[in-house]
Formats: structure tokens, sequence, C-alpha cells
């Protein structure tokens, strides 16, 4: 399996809430409009989903990450509004979520 941190963005809609329904349907469209039929093929999870800061980890199948982060790239619109989805941290283990080396003070 492959996790994906990742955050919706809107540019014109900063306080837009979204479901996580609507939000695993919109990236399940933008796979589709990449890959087509076959990218639909592969289970999508949303694991964790902060409404308010419409941030998510997402799981995957890891011979499907790289399709997934691909379509998330190039997706550019939520239900016709302009967006961006960024992928603040990817890995294949779920712990390496919990701390951050960047914030790490060493006593």
């Amino acid at each position: 399996m492959y996790y994906l941190d990742v955050s919706l963005e809107f540019a014109d809609s900063p306080n837009i809430k979204i479901s996580h329904i609507y939000l695993k349907k919109n990236i399940l469209r933008a796979v589709k409009q990449l890959f087509g039929e076959e990218g639909t093929k592969s289970v999508i999870d949303i694991l964790k989903y902060d409404i308010p800061e419409r941030r998510f980890v997402l799981r995957c199948d890891s011979d499907f990450y790289i399709k997934l982060r691909a379509s998330l790239t190039v997706a550019g619109q939520f239900e016709g509004k302009p967006c961006v989805y960024i992928v603040h941290r990817a890995s294949a283990n779920l712990l390496s979520f919990v701390g951050d080396s960047r914030n790490y003070k060493h006593e």
C-alpha cells in the first residue's frame, strides 16, 4: 500500500466545505479523466479527512501510486470550480506521517 497526505485548495472559495463522498468522487473522476476506465479499477481509500482544512490521507495500492499522483497533479476542477491538489507527503509507511524530522528538536 501507499499513503498520500494531500490537501485541496481553491483560489476563489477558501471556506468551502466538502464531504468525503464528493471528495472521493472527484478524485476518481480525475483518475478516469487521465487514464480512462483502466484507472478506475484500483481501490482508493480516504483514511482521514479534516473537513475545515480540506486535508486528507489517501491509501492506494503501491502499483497504482504513480497514476493517482499524476491524476491529482493535473486535476484542475472540483465541481466546475478551479482547484489544485497539493501532495504534502507520500510514503509506503503510514507511521512516517506521525513523525516529522523537519520539526524535530534535539535536546
